[in-house]
């Protein structure tokens, strides 16, 4: 054997490595919209980072559906379901107070519930402009306050992560309502981090591109109409929108748990007031 093998050989009864914690190993999070789509997949990225995860949504079925594969996953003990309208000011306050209850505090929120109503803008009733602005602001708003008012009293800092989109950046056609709330989203967060950040709550944005897994607004109805809007068939709607992509590849649930996975660690701990677009280069921050 070579002197150069030898040196790489284990010692007899050396112990091996300690292996590295988790990233987000007790830490607790709550997540909105967490029954699907992006949310849950944000849920499930935080608790295989080592969090215990609340997982709240108005459609408690599906977010019971996220929980149990974390069960399964994991294990018990590491999440929680909670049925929350996002919009109600009570409901949001009763699951923050629940999660708080079942695992003691909270350092990490994602408002992840959201809807994207799309119409011409002459053709856009008022109600869709309205529950757009109720669910999208009003609900951001009701929990980025709780989430601040809890972890301010908590005194321990926290991480405030906002799920807009690459059309707060960049806005599409036919889609007035998500634009205009999806922008509304990341001046929220920046307005926050300045005023949070004397607490060490830190705020910032994930602007995902399109991300159809999962998704419920990637839904027939939706791909009708960005057919109609393209002059293209439905079938050949994800081909084209990661088509207009740099890097020419298709987003995933996970590459966006990813980034609030690093957004809700130490990691980040310098990074806030940002919006951090994971779009496989689809528009560019300026």
């Amino acid at each position: 054997m070579s002197p150069h093998k030898k040196k790489g050989l284990k010692k007899k009864g050396a112990a091996a490595p300690a292996a590295t914690p988790p990233v987000l190993k007790d830490r607790v999070a709550l997540v909105t919209g967490a029954g699907s789509g992006l949310g849950r997949g944000i849920a499930e990225g935080l608790a295989r980072a080592g969090a215990k995860v609340a997982l709240v949504d108005i459609d408690l079925a599906g977010a019971e559906n996220a929980c149990a594969g974390l069960v399964r996953e994991h294990g018990g003990g590491r999440c929680l379901c909670i049925r929350c309208d996002v919009t109600d000011e009570a409901q949001v306050a009763k699951a923050f107070r629940q999660t708080v209850d079942e695992f003691g505090e909270l350092n990490i929120c994602v408002a992840a519930a959201g809807i994207a109503p799309a119409f011409p803008l002459v053709e856009f009733p008022v109600d869709k402009w309205r529950r757009a602005l109720e669910i999208n602001l009003t609900g951001y708003f009701l929990v980025g306050r709780e989430a601040a008012r809890l972890m301010t009293a908590q005194g321990k800092g926290g991480s405030l992560i906002l799920l807009s989109s690459k059309s707060g950046l960049d806005p599409s056609k036919s889609n007035s309502a998500y634009n205009a709330t999806k922008a509304g989203e990341i001046h929220l967060a920046r307005g926050w981090a300045l005023e949070l950040g004397p607490a060490g709550i830190r705020v910032n944005c994930i602007a995902p591109g399109n991300v159809f897994k999962g998704s419920k607004i990637w839904n027939p109805q939706y791909i009708e109409m960005c057919a109609k809007k393209r002059g293209i068939k439905p079938e050949e709607v994800i081909p084209y929108y990661v088509g207009l992509t740099a890097l020419g590849i298709e987003i995933q649930p996970e590459d966006v748990a990813n980034v609030a996975v690093w957004l809700a660690s130490d990691a980040s701990r310098v990074i806030t007031g940002q919006v951090i677009v994971c779009d496989a280069g689809q528009v560019f921050v300026r």
